[in-house]
């Protein structure tokens, strides 16, 4: 079962114990993982991880260990597929931010 969704940050925070992750993540992570659950990384998260580690932004290990993370079915993070039907519901969610920006407008 999906317990939850965690972005980019919140998924590496959580592999390197950083203390960037805030309590609330990280105590909802760790009871996904007692109770069995996982919690999804979009597949996106990857490509982010490749481009911030080709700028130096990340050490190569955070992108190492991200994959050897998912690929362990013991491991509370399983990577959910970006698909084009996600894609088309993201755009469903309303956002302030375009009803603020005319750019944004269809």
């Amino acid at each position: 079962m999906i317990a939850g969704v965690a972005d980019t940050h919140t998924a590496l925070w959580h592999l390197f114990d950083d203390p960037r992750l805030s309590r609330a993540a990280g105590d909802f992570i760790n009871a996904a993982a007692a109770a069995r659950h996982k919690v999804a990384l979009s597949s996106i998260s990857l490509a982010e991880v490749v481009y911030l580690v080709e700028k130096g932004r990340l050490p190569i290990a955070a992108y190492d260990e991200l994959t050897k993370a998912l690929a362990d079915p013991q491991h509370v993070l399983t990577e959910a597929a970006c698909t084009a039907a996600i894609v088309q519901a993201m755009r469903l969610v309303p956002r302030a931010a375009r009803r603020k920006n005319p750019r944004c407008q269809p």
